[in-house]
């Protein structure tokens, strides 16, 4: 009697097939990937690409659009 995995079409595909499925990795996303492209269009605009440290280039590109606040930590309940 053959194994199981042996009894399907292509046993070690379907195998391989599983573990990528069931062993994903972490992606990068369409929201995240179009915030690099604008920060970084953002950037160049300023003169800062590629002169300034990358993380000081996300931090102004968050203050410059408004998503970091002085006292505001986006936990705050609005009646």
């Amino acid at each position: 009697m053959n194994p199981w995995i042996q009894e399907t079409r292509n046993g070690f595909e379907m195998a391989e097939e599983e573990m990528n499925r069931i062993e994903a990795v972490p992606v990068q996303g369409e929201q995240s990937i179009m915030v690099q492209s604008d920060m970084k269009a953002w950037a160049v605009k300023k003169g800062m690409w590629p002169n300034e440290p990358y993380k000081d280039i996300i931090v102004m590109h968050a203050i410059d659009r408004g998503w970091l606040q002085p006292n505001f930590t986006g936990m705050e309940i609005v009646d």
